[in-house]
């Protein structure tokens, strides 16, 4: 199981403080050209009009990315500027008048936009902190989700294993394999709409509806149209989920199932060489049409048959080219290791996918549940 890599940390923030000190030196060079732009006007340019009210604009910047003290320096030089590059005043009192006047004009400035920009960074912190309770909240629920989550299985004449590698800390995907009986056990992947906290809010009430039930129902059919009414009660009709429900009976040799709406598996034989799909029950997506219908299929199985459950995020995840990994690769890796364990069947497809996206972001969920056929 792996979660995506997150994009900060030291390093993240490290470059972050970089590209700060940089952004801010290159403000503050701005800052110098434009009080040194106004000063060359008021004394070469303009005559007998004072242009010191201009220096509020470099003044403000220069509020907004340096300390006060910084700023309020910076407002007493731009009022000397004022003073001897300005038309002349009349008289002693109206120059000092004057420049008690533009100081005072800078400092308010000054003032303000640092009570402005102190403000700002007060709800950035209060954002980033919220954010950071959120994403260990998050960090949280997905280890929890994880932890509900089987784990491998060896019983008589079946072997379980299975992974989830999420897009997001939360997926959407479920998967669950649990004994019905000594001889019987259910296996069942699902993958609800949507991604992130919203579908995996889903997974919860999806096994313990199903471990519920399991037992009381004659079969993955019925399980399922029970399934599908609870959805229809408990969520909103825009939610829907994908599932696809197996009963092994290992004493008997026999895969009864159901779908809904899920990718058909994948059924590996090597006593004979054949690959097939088990698409001989499939039926709607759950929790959405009214009067959904879903029925039973019954396969024998053979000793070294491979059953493998998936989510689009397997056979659909992307390389560089945009080609997706795609059912036929799927079959060719499911093929190659067929000899060995569950476990290792899983790894190999899981790993598989992984070096064919390559640099490629996982789009989606990936979800595998590898059953073997050992012998009686």
């Amino acid at each position: 199981m792996a979660f995506k890599a997150r994009k900060d940390g030291p390093a993240a923030r490290r470059y972050a403080e970089r590209l700060e000190k940089r952004t801010a030196g290159i403000l503050n060079l701005v800052i110098a050209l434009a009080i040194g732009a106004v000063a060359y006007t008021d004394w070469v340019v303009v005559a007998n009009v004072s242009l010191g009210y201009l220096y509020v604009l470099p003044l403000a910047l220069s509020a907004v990315v340096n300390p006060l003290t910084v700023t309020i320096g910076l407002a007493l030089l731009c009022t000397v500027l004022a003073d001897i590059f300005g038309p002349p005043a009349e008289t002693t009192w109206l120059r000092v008048t004057h420049s008690a006047i533009d100081l005072a004009g800078f400092l308010i400035v000054a003032y303000l936009v640092t009570r402005i920009v102190r403000q700002r960074n007060l709800m950035a912190e209060e954002v980033i902190q919220q954010r950071n309770e959120y994403e260990q909240d998050l960090t949280l629920a997905a280890q929890v989700q994880r932890q509900v989550l089987p784990k491998p299985v060896e019983l008589p004449g079946l072997e379980v294993a299975a992974t989830m590698r999420t897009a997001r800390l939360l997926g959407g995907d479920y998967y669950d394999f649990y004994p019905i009986s000594d001889d019987v056990m259910d296996v069942v992947i699902a993958d609800v709409s949507g991604k992130g906290a919203a579908a995996a809010l889903l997974m919860p009430s999806l096994a313990v509806a199903l471990r519920l039930r399991a037992k009381e129902l004659s079969g993955p059919a019925e399980i399922m149209s029970d399934l599908d009414r609870v959805l229809k009660e408990v969520t909103r009709p825009a939610t829907f989920v994908t599932m696809f429900y197996a009963r092994v009976n290992h004493r008997s040799r026999t895969l009864e199932y159901s779908d809904g709406g899920h990718n058909p598996p994948v059924l590996v034989r090597p006593a004979t060489g054949e690959v097939m799909l088990l698409d001989g029950a499939t039926g709607p997506i759950m929790g959405i049409l009214p009067d959904a219908q879903f029925s039973n299929a019954v396969i024998d199985l053979q000793q070294g048959d491979v059953l493998a459950l998936y989510t689009d995020g397997v056979t659909e995840q992307e390389n560089d080219a945009g080609e997706e990994f795609s059912l036929e690769r799927l079959k060719s890796v499911l093929v190659k290791d067929e000899n060995e364990p569950a476990a290792e069947v899983v790894k190999g497809v899981a790993d598989a996918v992984s070096a064919y996206a390559g640099k490629k972001e996982q789009a989606d969920d990936l979800t595998i549940v590898v059953a073997k056929v050992g012998p009686q």
